[in-house]
């Protein structure tokens, strides 16, 4: 759990700094209509944003994923007994038919 808390932790930071980054830009692109002719900012504050909500949610899955294969139970492999109850059949396996030929040359 210790190295999964860190690295969760770098996740946190990391988007939590482009999320904050994204919104400021894409703020600021509202107030300051100037530097924004062609909606610039506003397009590089949301990607920014929706990128870093991405490295959020690989970030959680990979730490989650971890985490779920360090705690899973292997447990002992059973293998099946031998059993006595084995039932043959006596009846012969039927021969294949010659197919008709109606529609062949």
């Amino acid at each position: 759990m210790e190295a999964n808390q860190k690295m969760l932790d770098a996740v946190k930071w990391v988007s939590g700094t482009g999320c904050v980054i994204g919104f400021i830009i894409f703020a600021l692109s509202f107030f300051v209509s100037d530097y924004n002719k062609d909606y610039i900012f506003t397009v590089v504050g949301i990607a920014i944003t929706l990128s870093a909500a991405a490295i959020f949610l690989v970030g959680i899955f990979f730490v989650l994923t971890e985490e779920m294969v360090m705690n899973t139970h292997k447990g002992e492999r059973i293998e099946p007994a031998e059993t006595t109850k084995i039932i043959k059949m006596k009846s012969k396996a039927k021969t294949h038919t010659k197919r008709s030929t109606e529609f062949s040359n």
